[in-house]
């Protein structure tokens, strides 16, 4: 088969594609940054063309699934694909609005320490695993399952796992959260016969998702950091800090339980992870000054990735530089970012990332969030919208006392590495 990828650069394609290459498909492919998208890259040999959810009419990429679609060229969603990759295997699918890549990681890590040598893939690059996907040989499939325009309704896991739910990706869900809730009962609605659900019961909006299941083939357990939680006791450290990761922990605990995993063979597999790129991914040191990354968007990760980091460096002060993603979702959580940058000592806020095809521009801008900011705690946010002027602030203000955090849209990352790597 000769499949060719719109949108090949995003982590997912790009692991899909390898996958059906390793297979022995032809693959190509294009990409707005790296090739650009014209109907000339649509051969009528193609006998599938894959694409993201994220190609819509207004976006470049269009005209591929146009010319595509002339010729009579099947076309497969990636959440479809994803799912005929793992059409053979029992699937273990992690669901919520924000931790499936730390969670769906430690699954993998605990499946393959226990021997079962599981097909994985997920949504970022893991060391530990060698990448975002590993190709296994035995019957499991840890797959990362996206809520992104329901891509995650084409698959049919035996075992699904729910982190949490909250407001994100309305640009697919025009009814707000009712309209995101129903998707994730639908989900659950998916797993096989006799199958499990692993659900945050910390987590409202999950809950009454798994409340409203009423199937009784389905068993269900809930994990939970009080008395109440049915997944084990989480008695050893780990080394991701925040009570998010111990819930990310708990979940994974939740799925060995059922998989007759003993709890040391957890502990061996994830004490000692150090997470996925981007997810609180240590990038180095410089002068006393240590660089995180943090992939974070939303306000409720925001909160988390600065409580996991306040935790692990409790005398340090946290510097902050956010680059705020797609308009739509920046206006919607507005008045949540307050709260989430309430840890900080100082906040650096670039202009909202425009997303074509995805997003449309709103009267919401980055300085909208650092008036709100400086309204709870006059100059402790900025607006600086040019990364060789946020560089000179770094430089000049940073001492040893700091923990530079770079968050959310990923060229945000290469501020932290430009401060390292530099010799200011």
């Amino acid at each position: 088969m000769w499949y060719h990828f719109i949108g090949i650069s995003g982590v997912s394609m790009k692991s899909i594609a390898k996958i059906l290459e390793l297979k022995g498909d032809k693959i190509t492919g294009s990409d707005l940054k790296l090739t650009g998208h014209k109907k000339e890259n649509i051969k009528p040999e193609i006998d599938a063309v894959v694409y993201t959810s994220a190609v819509t009419e207004s976006s470049p990429g269009w005209v591929e699934i146009k010319e595509a679609d002339r010729l009579g060229i099947k076309l497969i969603k990636r959440g479809e694909m994803l799912a005929d990759l793992v059409k053979n295997y029992k699937v273990i699918a992690v669901s919520g609005t924000h931790g499936k890549t730390t969670t769906a990681s430690m699954i993998g890590l605990t499946l393959i320490k226990a021997g079962l040598d599981p097909f994985v893939i997920i949504g970022e690059d893991v060391s530990e695993i060698g990448g975002a996907f590993r190709l296994g040989k035995g019957d499991w499939a840890v797959v990362e399952a996206c809520e992104y325009d329901r891509n995650f309704l084409y698959l049919s896991p035996e075992i699904a796992v729910i982190t949490n739910i909250e407001e994100e990706h309305l640009d697919h869900y025009p009814g707000g959260l009712p309209d995101l809730l129903s998707a994730f009962e639908k989900f659950l609605s998916k797993i096989k016969k006799n199958g499990k659900a692993v659900i945050c019961g910390d987590d409202e909006n999950a809950k009454r998702v798994a409340e409203k299941n009423k199937r009784t083939d389905i068993k269900k357990v809930f994990y939970r950091l009080n008395d109440k939680n049915q997944a084990g006791i989480l008695d050893f450290k780990l080394n991701l800090p925040g009570d998010h990761n111990r819930r990310n922990a708990l979940a994974t605990l939740a799925v060995a339980k059922m998989l007759n995993i003993k709890k040391e063979i957890v502990e061996s597999a994830i004490k000692n992870f150090t997470g996925a790129k981007r997810r609180f991914e240590i990038k180095g040191e410089k002068n006393g000054v240590i660089v995180i990354d943090d992939y974070g968007h939303h306000p409720t990760e925001i909160s988390a990735l600065l409580a996991g980091a306040k935790e692990k460096y409790p005398e340090k002060n946290l510097v902050v530089v956010f680059w705020p993603h797609q308009y739509k979702r920046t206006q919607t959580l507005l008045k949540k970012f307050p709260a989430a940058f309430r840890l900080v000592d100082k906040l650096i806020v670039k202009e909202i990332f425009f997303v074509p095809g995805r997003d449309q521009k709103l009267p919401v801008s980055g300085r909208d969030i650092v008036d709100l900011v400086n309204t709870e705690k006059k100059g402790k946010a900025l607006f600086i919208d040019n990364d060789e002027k946020i560089l000179k602030y770094l430089n000049e203000n940073l001492t040893s006392n700091d923990i530079l955090i770079t968050v959310g849209i990923p060229p945000i990352y290469k501020i932290g590495e430009s401060f390292l790597e530099k010799k200011w």
